[in-house]
């Protein structure tokens, strides 16, 4: 199985464009929002946690609340 760092460095030369210096925070998003399915509330979560493993228990608190906010505003929607 392929390590983290071979799968962003393998992302950043099959999904930009051949002149474009893509970050490894950029293909690492990308990585994860493929995983995901393109699901804001799992990327969300899944920033929580990485915050919080970094000892930035504020930060994750306040993505915490947005996702509270997002999961109420989508099952608002599906009431409808």
């Amino acid at each position: 199985m392929k390590d983290l760092k071979e799968l962003i460095r393998d992302k950043k030369l099959s999904a930009f464009v051949q002149d474009y210096c893509a970050s490894d925070q950029e293909a690492l998003g990308l990585l994860i929002a493929q995983y995901f399915e393109w699901d804001g509330i799992h990327i969300l979560e899944t920033l929580k946690c990485a915050l919080e493993d970094a000892n930035f228990h504020s930060e994750a608190e306040k993505i915490d609340e947005i996702i509270k906010k997002l999961e109420e505003e989508i099952k608002w929607r599906n009431m409808k």
